[in-house]
């Protein structure tokens, strides 16, 4: 049975990669590292942005300290935020789909992208009051893959619930993801998982319980059945 909705950030409702991977780029070619998109998208895609910055630099053999290493952070997230400026690129149809989900269902936010850039987007599309939960890069310490970020997202749900309903089951949730890791992460937490096609081609995502290339192929009142298929209790 359906009881819960977990969504992933960046990919699923902020069409904002594109900017990631530039405002990435140009972080590490001041310390003489350059990537390409291609790379971008095959190996980093998935991290946050600390795990990001790191696995950047071990592959190229360079060593950060710590004062090198909040220099650059700072530095990815000052020209993040130039580049998006006031501009909030959703998702055809992701704003419509989250409030369609938040009237049936308890809403939280996995994501490993930081939270004021998150809080930021809802902000500004009015989408903040939507989530019960956001849990955000700063929350969790093993990234995607890991089904941390999902897990504690729900531990947190069930704390905001309070005792109205019995506690939430991992089997009972359902995540939005759009990468090859998230969808693992999901299935691996014990959740079902509904994959876009936003970023990652189909044949990437095939954990997935269901997969579609937009929201608009997605009716509410349609997820419920995803417990009726034979591997809905099935892990990866």
């Amino acid at each position: 049975m359906l009881r819960a909705i977990i969504f992933d950030f960046n990919g699923v409702i902020l069409d904002d990669e594109p900017l990631h991977f530039q405002s990435m780029k140009d972080t590490v070619a001041s310390i003489g590292i350059h990537i390409s998109e291609a790379e971008y998208w095959s190996r980093y895609l998935p991290l946050d942005d600390a795990s990001c910055l790191e696995a950047i630099c071990r592959d190229n053999g360079r060593k950060l300290d710590d004062g090198e290493r909040r220099k650059l952070m700072a530095l990815k997230g000052l020209s993040y935020r130039e580049l998006l400026q006031d501009r909030q690129p959703l998702f055809p149809g992701a704003a419509d789909f989250v409030r369609a989900a938040a009237a049936r269902y308890p809403l939280a936010l996995a994501s490993g992208a930081r939270r004021d850039e998150i809080e930021a987007t809802l902000r500004a599309a009015e989408l903040t009051q939507y989530f019960r939960v956001i849990v955000a890069a700063e929350d969790f310490v093993l990234g995607k893959p890991h089904p941390e970020s999902y897990l504690f997202a729900l531990e947190l749900l069930n704390r905001k619930l309070n005792g109205e309903a019995r506690r939430i089951l991992p089997r009972e949730c359902l995540v939005v993801e759009d990468s090859a890791g998230g969808v693992k992460g999901a299935r691996s937490a014990g959740m079902l998982c509904l994959a876009l096609t936003n970023t990652y081609p189909m044949e990437s995502l095939d954990a997935a319980n269901r997969i579609v290339s937009s929201f608009s192929e997605v009716e509410i009142d349609e997820l419920a059945r995803l417990w009726q298929e034979p591997d809905s209790s099935s892990t990866y």
